[in-house]
């Protein structure tokens, strides 16, 4: 999911890459199946542009970077927005991300417009923000002793990139309006896709932020402690959700969903391979909300849900993908990511070719509601797209 979202608010400090829909790994990646001539053609001509470069261009070059242009173009070149290669940085960044696991200091932040710090909106526990007493409401103003007033959140993750067991000192400005020095240690963070709390009216709310490793796992483990709180309803909210693992989310839908066809995947030459689910399933009312950021297995997810009558759906339409991906690894520690195949709906519905999923209720936020949300700072109560899930399920609640 190699998509360029034009509002992001929230950055998770931590070395991540895209979260994306089927990770598939192979163990080395053959260009050109056995067409020695076409590779030899086009080697010819590459290193033909090399010379040229190297014999008639008046500035200084790095060969390095113009292979790793090279390559970035090749896949950039297929016209495909899913379809990406990955430098060996990138690749160890992206498995992390992959696995719900990511090297940093583990705070999420936003931007503080008053101070032009970052604003600490969570804190992952056990990670070195954790061990070393940063706290949510804290504004991050310094690291290492150099300000980072006024920079933007790609800067300011620049600032803070660090191996493994390095340590930072970040300066934070605390709501007594005094300032800390915090020595920070860097590690690996585990980031807990699920969140979950009982509302009024006995009705559950679970958050899932994406369908990466271990997502089905807590999801499970979420609804069943939901169910034992007494949920008679619960609300399942995938807004902003970027997708995931194919195996993850068709456990979620045969653990949610009675016996029936979950997932169609079609490879490219036409072959359907369908995942089903047993007659087990969670019989509770449901509603499923989702905004235009929820991507990929996040709006697959509400579409299931829909047509198999299970649930409300409430929010916005998303954005519309169909296509499949498998990651290989290449010689160099790199990686592409290169579209495989693609997916439908149990109805034989492609997302991509309708423009997105359209709940059944449409429910636009005001600006200052987006903006709010995206800050993390939205509550329940004010939310115009829980309140008419809410609605929708009081009718249905004893």
């Amino acid at each position: 999911m190699n998509r360029k979202y034009s509002l992001v608010f929230v950055l998770t400090l931590v070395f991540s890459a895209s979260a994306l829909t089927c990770v598939i790994i192979s163990l080395m990646l053959h260009l050109y199946s056995g067409n020695t001539q076409y590779e030899k053609e086009t080697s010819n001509d590459f290193i033909e542009l090399l010379d040229i470069i190297d014999s008639r261009f008046i500035g200084s070059f790095d060969i390095e970077e113009i292979m790793e242009a090279a390559k970035r173009g090749a896949v950039d070149s297929l016209d495909d927005d899913w379809s990406y290669y990955m430098n060996p940085a990138e690749y160890t960044q992206f498995l992390a991300s992959s696995n719900n696991r990511y090297s940093g200091i583990g705070v999420e932040v936003v931007v503080d417009e008053e101070t032009g710090g970052i604003k600490v909106l969570g804190v992952y526990r056990d990670s070195g923000a954790h061990l070393a007493g940063i706290v949510i409401g804290d504004i991050i103003v310094a690291v290492d002793g150099e300000s980072i007033l006024g920079l933007t959140l790609s800067e300011i993750r620049e600032m803070l990139r660090r191996p493994i067991d390095d340590t930072a000192v970040i300066k934070v400005l605390r709501a007594d309006g005094e300032y800390y020095d915090l020595t920070v240690i860097y590690s690996i963070v585990f980031t807990d896709p699920v969140s979950y709390k009982m509302l009024n009216g006995n009705i559950g709310y679970l958050i899932l932020k994406n369908f990466e490793e271990g997502a089905a796992d807590r999801f499970i483990h979420a609804v069943n402690e939901l169910i034992g709180q007494g949920a008679q309803a619960i609300i399942y909210d995938v807004r902003s959700n970027p997708g995931g693992r194919v195996g993850e989310v068709t456990r979620i839908l045969d653990f949610l969903l009675p016996e029936g066809e979950i997932f169609i995947a079609v490879d490219r030459s036409g072959i359907e391979n369908i995942t089903t689910s047993d007659a087990s399933f969670i019989d509770l009312p449901a509603v499923a909300i989702v905004n235009s950021f929820s991507y990929s297995g996040a709006e697959f997810f509400a579409a299931m849900l829909d047509e198999y009558d299970y649930a409300f759906t409430v929010g916005e339409q998303t954005t519309g993908k169909n296509r499949m991906q498998t990651t290989i690894p290449m010689t160099n520690g790199g990686a592409v990511h290169i579209s495989t195949g693609h997916y439908l709906t149990k109805n034989r519905v492609s997302l991509y070719d309708i423009g997105g999923f359209t709940p059944q209720h449409l429910i636009d936020m005001t600006d200052e509601e987006q903006t709010l949300f995206f800050r993390g700072e939205l509550e329940a109560d004010e939310d115009p797209q829980i309140l008419k899930a809410l609605s929708l399920l009081s009718s249905v609640v004893n």
